[in-house]
């Protein structure tokens, strides 16, 4: 295993994508980097965690591992959904099992039964003898969270920036694709990857590699050539690509031609781990989390008007098949960093998405100022006037 260069490090986070070049490959490797990355952006900033739409009834959680804290996104019975620590108050036990689920009424531990309510409420805890519990000093912590369109974010902050400060400027970019309309949820499984989280998150963001990694899949629907930088800062970056039309002539003569905006995607990047990819038809997305040094957990999901179908589908199929693609890309990836005489290159226009992502390291690890925010040109076309 090799160590970081601290200095080295830092500096080419700072490098404007004229000057960027790849990162050492300790960055992917070393522990000292992870802890330093979970305690200044996992647990003191804003993560992606689900969606309201995917816990629509009262008891529906979401349990997950957030860097080694064990949470619960909880929807009580008062239609509020909360951030709840997921370990016992008595001795530590995880409560709920990771995913989704649904609460049959309380939060019961599986080692002693200290029961909790759906807002982390002490209910009771059997066989206390002679001892008193004081309930008001056994509640489950609870943690800030806020939703944009639905997706929600935790914050394990003391004391938590302003949510607002994370999106400023990005809805102006939004509005064509009527967000409020996505009303349904949906999962997927949970997949666990042999990769560093970064590496794994730069793959997601990064259009450069399509043609190559996903040729016979996202390659012939959204190709390497027309994808395109949008704005993007520390905070958020967007990107896109123009969709090469399924419909065939006849059907554009009877339905007629989709507006040109919405012939696009946009790929949605909130660090740390959040990537979507926005249309006029859903919302979808990965969520990446760190599970040691070389591993991560990838989370995906969605919003739409509707939920998709049930079963195997071309279209379920279509995107079990790219993200297969990605893991075995990010798991080859990840090997190579083992070496020590290794060195990566210069980067490309097409991963200018990166330098931002750096941007948020830098930020958050090194508290220095980031570049400002950066517009394109080809960007205003989604620009409501």
């Amino acid at each position: 295993m090799t160590t970081i260069d601290w200095q080295q490090y830092s500096r080419l986070l700072t490098q404007p994508i004229e000057e960027a070049k790849s990162l050492p490959f300790a960055a992917y490797t070393d522990p000292d980097v992870l802890a330093a990355e979970v305690k200044a952006v996992f647990h003191n900033d804003w993560v992606f965690v689900c969606a309201e739409q995917q816990l629509p009834k009262p008891g529906d959680y979401f349990a997950l591992d957030l860097a080694g804290e064990p949470l619960a996104i909880v929807r009580g019975r008062d239609g509020n959904i909360r951030a709840l620590s997921n370990s016992c108050r008595h001795r530590g036990t995880p409560l709920l099992d990771s995913g989704f689920g649904q609460l049959s009424r309380h939060i019961v531990c599986p080692y002693h039964a200290w029961t909790y309510t759906d807002i982390g409420e002490l209910k009771g805890a059997p066989f206390m003898g002679s001892v008193e519990i004081d309930k008001t000093k056994h509640c489950l912590e609870s943690f800030p969270l806020e939703s944009w369109y639905g997706l929600l974010f935790v914050n394990l902050a003391q004391q938590p920036r302003a949510f607002s400060e994370r999106l400023n400027g990005i809805n102006d970019y939004l509005g064509h694709f009527e967000l409020d309309r996505f009303k349904v949820g949906y999962g997927g499984e949970t997949e666990h990857w042999q990769a560093n989280w970064k590496l794994a998150v730069e793959n997601g963001i990064e259009s450069y590699h399509l043609f190559k990694v996903h040729t016979e899949t996202l390659e012939t629907i959204t190709p390497t050539r027309d994808a395109f930088y949008i704005a993007g800062s520390s905070e958020w970056t967007l990107t896109a690509g123009r969709m090469k039309e399924q419909r065939s002539t006849l059907s554009r003569w009877l339905t007629g031609e989709t507006p040109r905006v919405l012939q696009y995607y946009l790929l949605v990047f909130l660090p740390p781990g959040f990537v979507g990819i926005l249309t006029y038809e859903s919302f979808d997305w990965i969520s990446l989390l760190p599970d040691g040094t070389g591993a991560c957990f990838v989370h995906s999901g969605g919003i739409s008007t509707a939920a998709p179908a049930l079963g195997e589908t071309p279209e379920s199929q279509f995107a079990a098949s790219f993200l297969a693609e990605d893991k075995f890309i990010c798991e080859r990836v990840q090997q190579g960093m083992s070496g020590r005489r290794g060195r990566g290159g210069k980067l490309v226009e097409l991963e200018r998405i990166l330098v931002d992502f750096r941007q948020f390291l830098l930020s958050r690890q090194f508290d220095t100022p980031p570049l400002p925010l950066y517009t394109s040109s080809e960007g205003q076309m989604f620009v409501q006037p």
